[in-house]
């Protein structure tokens, strides 16, 4: 298993974007992400290196389990003038990012670093939640693989 955490606001991958160049239709991927996913790329990176101690962690041939926590950032209005967070505040984020782009954003990152798995095609079970952020778990990621 291979576990790690990402700090930083997680982005959600956008939508393809269609536009006109001359006479020709084409789309494009709008990058909002990218920097968002070099984060995932590079802890993902160091994380399948510390795995095997050092050496190269063996890539997984497979099926894939994959765990995902995104703790995102609250609002100010969850919080009361002292700073102190209000008793009516939710657990959960119910609003935008949707929690499928969040997890497309951390699955084609994975893919791309080509260290845990080969393409995410491979990822056969994996659960996902979506909270807001505490002391406990700071804004970020934490991503757990496992071969299954």
């Amino acid at each position: 298993m291979i576990t790690f955490f990402v700090a930083g606001t997680p982005i959600a991958q956008p939508r393809v974007r269609a536009c006109i160049r001359g006479k020709h239709a084409g789309v494009y991927d709008p990058g909002t992400a990218n920097e968002w996913k070099n984060k995932v790329m590079s802890c993902g990176t160091t994380a399948a290196y510390r795995a095997d101690h050092g050496t190269k962690f063996e890539i997984i041939t497979g099926p894939v389990g994959l765990t995902l926590h995104f703790y995102l950032p609250r609002p100010k209005h969850h919080f009361r003038s002292n700073g102190e967070l209000k008793l009516t505040a939710p657990w959960w984020h119910t609003s935008k990012p949707d929690l499928d782009n969040l997890e497309k954003a951390v699955k084609d990152a994975v893919t791309q670093i080509g260290v845990i798995w080969a393409d995410d095609s491979q990822v056969c079970m994996s659960q996902k939640t979506k909270i807001y952020a505490t002391n406990e778990n700071p804004v970020g990621v934490r991503i757990f693989v496992e071969k299954l």
